[in-house]
């Protein structure tokens, strides 16, 4: 009977990338099952029923990406032995600072040569260490910082946020910049993405401070059943 372990999951937003994932795939020397996931909310679920050897996320252009941090930290949190891949152009910078922190986390550029793929895959499979990718941005930002962009993210101007503050709107623009210079978001395109996840982005930076400097709290913790609940 085939063994569960060699299952791989995948989930795409886009159904040619999805069709070329599964060639790919197909095409490895391994007895695997490769299984298609529909929808975010069924991956937890899934990997619970399945115990893959590998869950791969292909993050197209055409993608809310609006709860994929919270996808990407349960799964470390309940599979911390299972490796995920994630295939996108989206936040390239913030997503490989992030698989610095979820250590079975691995990001690669979605135009990445199929023989960096096919490396990947056979490396994952035979138990080696994927070779360090980009550090990335720096996603360990001021909690003032990521405040900012939380507020504008809800629509919030520089002079209501600064009101709220207790600061200038120039102080306000000022935190704005800085934040997005170490995050690396450079486009509207990258800025409409990163106002999708801050909030998940922010829950996630305050659990690693926590973690970090072994202070995580009950009231930490349970901030964080909430952002997964959410």
């Amino acid at each position: 009977m085939k063994n569960h372990h060699d299952d791989i999951l995948y989930f795409s937003s886009d159904k040619l990338a999805a069709l070329g994932l599964e060639s790919l795939l197909g095409s490895l020397p391994f007895n695997s099952h490769v299984h298609e996931l529909w929808s975010l909310s069924t991956v937890i679920s899934q990997c619970e029923k399945l115990k893959p050897r590998l869950l791969i996320f292909i993050f197209h252009e055409n993608m809310p990406l609006a709860g994929t941090f919270k996808v990407l930290y349960a799964l470390q949190q309940q599979f911390p032995a299972m490796p995920v891949l994630v295939l996108t152009r989206r936040l390239l910078p913030v997503m490989y600072a992030l698989s610095r922190y979820l250590p079975t986390l691995s990001v690669l550029d979605l135009k990445s040569p199929r023989t960096v793929l096919i490396n990947y895959l056979i490396d994952c499979f035979s138990g080696v260490t994927p070779l360090p990718l980009p550090d990335g941005a720096d996603i360990l930002l001021p909690d003032r910082q990521l405040r900012v962009l939380l507020m504008m993210a809800w629509g919030y101007s520089a002079e209501h946020i600064g009101g709220r503050l207790g600061i200038s709107h120039k102080t306000v623009n000022a935190h704005k910049l800085n934040a997005l210079t170490r995050l690396q978001v450079k486009s509207k395109n990258d800025m409409a993405d990163l106002f999708m996840v801050i909030d998940e982005l922010r829950m996630l930076v305050s659990w690693l401070r926590l973690h970090r400097n072994g202070k995580l709290s009950e009231m930490a913790l349970h901030s964080l059943e909430e952002l997964l609940e959410a």
